[in-house]
């Protein structure tokens, strides 16, 4: 496993496509205020890898139900690599997109379904390949009860890999993404209240914050196999352990470089 991550101030990007690319995917995406849901339009250099490695996570799944372990194996290769290049992705994007001019992020902020699409920002599409890293997490944890030999080691290899790269995909946002301009802790509250009500163009201050659900839910699974799998292995309580462990330190990193905003009375 790897080393803790280094906790940094709250950041925050003004984002937003300068450009929809020509082939992009939709998601849906539930507005941070109130129970509407919009359609995210994901850029095709993350999207088509998602989609990849969700396939190939159900392929792999199926297999190894199916007690086809080598075969297993060789999918798990196939989400691994998916996956990776699904943060490539991300990655690139997050680094090239130019904040919009003011009028633009007005203009987005005033957005209404009937107007076109919804594009996702840069903040928006780093979010999805997380969430994707949480669900390869998640159900690799859950297959580590029965498996054993070739089974548990692609497993093993393929849950350390996810945690890790998810590890190193924060350090990529801290280090990518501009810092939030200092305001006190009562004007962020007013500012996340503003955005939410005015459904402006997220920022990595107001999505990383629900990172913590996320590594909640694994925390869970995880611990719930733990206590009761009916087929552990030595090694698959070994590898959960230290799984656990890891998203315990995601979650302090993730706290700390972005802290949730409290609640107003």
């Amino acid at each position: 496993m790897r080393a803790a991550l280094r906790a940094a101030v709250p950041l925050a990007v003004v984002a937003g496509l300068a450009a929809a690319p020509a082939a992009m995917a939709d998601q849906p995406h539930a507005k941070a205020a109130g129970s509407d849901v919009v359609t995210l339009t994901y850029p095709s250099i993350v999207q088509v890898r998602v989609d990849r490695t969700e396939r190939a996570l159900e392929r792999a799944t199926r297999k190894i139900e199916n007690a086809q372990l080598d075969q297993a194996a060789t999918t798990l290769q196939v989400v691994r690599r998916q996956m990776a290049a699904a943060w490539r992705g991300a990655k690139y994007v997050v680094r090239t997109t130019p904040p919009p001019p003011a009028e633009e992020a007005r203009a987005r902020a005033s957005q209404d379904d009937a107007t076109g699409p919804t594009y996702a920002s840069p903040p928006d599409t780093a979010f999805r390949v997380l969430t994707l890293q949480h669900d390869v997490a998640g159900a690799t944890a859950q297959l580590i009860d029965g498996s054993h030999g070739t089974g548990l080691a692609a497993l093993s290899t393929t849950l350390y890999l996810t945690l890790d790269r998810r590890d190193q995909a924060i350090k990529d946002i801290v280090a990518l993404a501009p810092p939030a301009p200092p305001v006190a802790e009562e004007g962020r509250v007013q500012a996340r209240a503003s955005q939410e009500e005015d459904a402006a163009a997220p920022t990595f201050d107001t999505v990383m914050p629900n990172m913590v659900p996320q590594l909640d839910d694994e925390t869970q699974a995880i611990q719930g196999t733990l206590t009761d799998a009916t087929d552990l292995t030595a090694g698959g309580r070994t590898l959960l352990n230290a799984a656990a462990a890891q998203v315990a330190n995601t979650k302090t990193v993730v706290n700390a470089t972005w802290p949730p905003i409290p609640q107003e009375d």
